[in-house]
């Protein structure tokens, strides 16, 4: 594993608050990336990253979008890869699309010489009254989530332009939105210290989860109290990005810690929650200094390691899924096979982290910051890991939500009649328990994390935004195109830019080893 920090201005040294790696399907032949990125300066950029011989990383730019009027807080890639969501201050959500050669370019669309692709605004949504925080888009690509501080999540359906629903319960910014790739759940986390689950089909509330007690032993001093799970609206971050896991079984949610009555300071946490118990987390992911801000899972499945009987994965599933947390300033890299991380990336930046995005190959995961750089993570070939082959990696059917079944003048999507044969074996299979793959987990055996271990971090107090910029005048920003040019951006990566670092295992090494080499 490296680590890589592109001395290049991004979005003009401003902080990037957003970025995203195109999915690549067996279709694309390109040999390069595309990654997007979004950021205070209200520009949307399209990278090219490509691998060279030595495993480096060659950077270069590929277009800049500028519809945009205030800073674009998401940037999120549609599931086919087709088209780009960007949600910005204005309230407002452009979908993007790559011109055609047959497309014609409209009035509001224009290029430049310098750019070496060309993209469209397909749509634009409007609906919110704030700033939009976060994105995600629905398994089939035709429907995106988008949560706002005007206190709501809205669902769009994307070819249409328009709201299909309005959810808008929260009593508090929506920071983060997830949408189950299973399609049945939404997931939204509010600064109002709740994470809400809710039916696709429906739209309606299934759950409400902010207190609970833990599932822990009787004499950790934590048992049988109502514990807050998560952070109030005073955590100095624009972002809680969740995520479920990439078979759906998982739902991962930054942003918690471990509040109540009595304690004086109280835990930084990390939850993950199975889907078939949203009530209560089932593994708890301590963050001994810092909060968490943002999850991404890793979109491939991984053979299981080689273990004992007595050392079984804390997850009970035929495969490991690998994900990445960011806290204020670090990258956490943890497997469901073992309890600690494996990974761990620090001092890589100056102020706050903001998101991560992983390339579904693996090999890639991109940091970025508001110090306005960002950080590119890259693996080598099975340095993860054997991939792990299953056709379906779903094991229960899920309908899927076709348009025709949404009505935009309605709360609710009417569910995909079912065929009268198959009456009889659905209400045979409603009466099975799901399957359990969780079992509760004692505090004992979580990873908590000696602070001796972790190497020093750069802190800071610093906010988004300076001073000057915090009520500076709403007005269309220039396209700068001289710290964008070609012999700019076009970076290579060479060995002397990166770290390696090893990823350590629990059967491997000594748990006093795990630091970043």
């Amino acid at each position: 594993m490296k680590c890589a920090i592109p001395e290049i201005s991004w979005h003009n040294r401003d902080p990037v608050l957003s970025i995203d790696i195109q999915p690549k399907n067996s279709n694309d032949k390109n040999e390069f990336y595309r990654l997007a990125s979004g950021g205070t300066d209200s520009h949307v950029l399209i990278w090219y990253m490509t691998f060279n011989e030595s495993g480096s990383i060659n950077l270069d730019i590929a277009a800049d979008l500028t519809r945009h009027q205030r800073a674009v807080n998401a940037v999120k890639w549609s599931p086919n890869g087709e088209l780009l969501a960007s949600g910005d201050d204005e309230s407002v959500i452009f979908i993007w699309k790559q011109k055609g050669e047959s497309e014609v370019l409209n009035i509001v669309d224009t290029a430049n010489e310098q750019d070496k692709e060309i993209w469209l605004t397909l749509k634009i949504l409007r609906g919110h009254m704030e700033d939009v925080y976060d994105l995600s888009w629905s398994p089939n690509s035709l429907f995106l989530a988008s949560g706002s501080v005007d206190n709501t999540a809205m669902i769009w359906d994307v070819s249409k332009g328009k709201s299909v629903a309005l959810l808008n319960e929260h009593k508090g910014f929506v920071q983060g939105v997830a949408w189950d790739p299973q399609n049945q759940y939404l997931a939204t986390l509010s600064t109002d210290r709740y994470l809400r689950i809710f039916d696709i089909q429906t739209k309606k509330t299934l759950h409400r989860v902010s207190k609970c007690t833990l599932p822990v032993p009787p004499d950790n001093n934590l048992f049988d109290k109502s514990v807050r799970l998560f952070h109030d609206d005073t955590l100095q971050t624009f972002f809680r990005r969740l995520c479920f896991s990439p078979d759906g079984k998982l739902l991962i949610t930054p942003a918690g810690v471990a509040d109540f009555d009595g304690v004086t300071k109280p835990i930084n946490l990390t939850y993950i929650f199975s889907r078939y118990s949203l009530k209560q987390p089932a593994i708890i992911l301590p963050s001994p200094d810092q909060y968490t801000v943002a999850v991404v899972c890793c979109p491939l499945l991984f053979k299981l390691r080689p273990h004992s009987d007595t050392n079984q994965p804390v997850i009970p599933l035929p495969y490991r899924m690998i994900f990445a947390i960011a806290t204020k300033t670090s990258v956490y890299l943890y497997d469901t096979q073992q309890t600690m991380p494996f990974g761990l990336i620090s001092n890589i930046h100056y102020t706050r982290l903001t998101d991560l995005a992983w390339s579904n190959d693996g090999r890639i995961l991109v940091v970025s910051s508001t110090d306005g750089f960002c950080s590119l993570i890259t693996f080598a070939e099975d340095e993860l890991g054997e991939v792990y082959v299953k056709e379906n990696v779903t094991e229960n059917k899920v309908e899927q939500v076709n348009k025709e079944n949404i009505k935009p003048n309605s709360d609710a999507v009417e569910k995909p009649k079912k065929p009268a044969s198959n009456a009889k074996s659905t209400k045979e299979d409603e009466k099975k328990k799901p399957e359990t793959i969780i079992t509760d987990v004692q505090l004992e055996t979580l990873p908590i994390i000696d602070n001796a271990v972790i190497p020093e971090i750069i802190s800071s107090d610093s906010k988004f935004e300076t001073p000057e910029k915090i009520n500076r005048p709403v007005t269309p920003i220039p396209i700068h195109r001289q710290p964008r040019s070609n012999l700019d951006t076009s970076v290579l990566l060479s060995p002397e830019h990166t770290e390696d670092i090893r990823l350590v295992y629990e059967e491997s090494q000594d748990s006093s080893e795990r630091t970043k080499s």
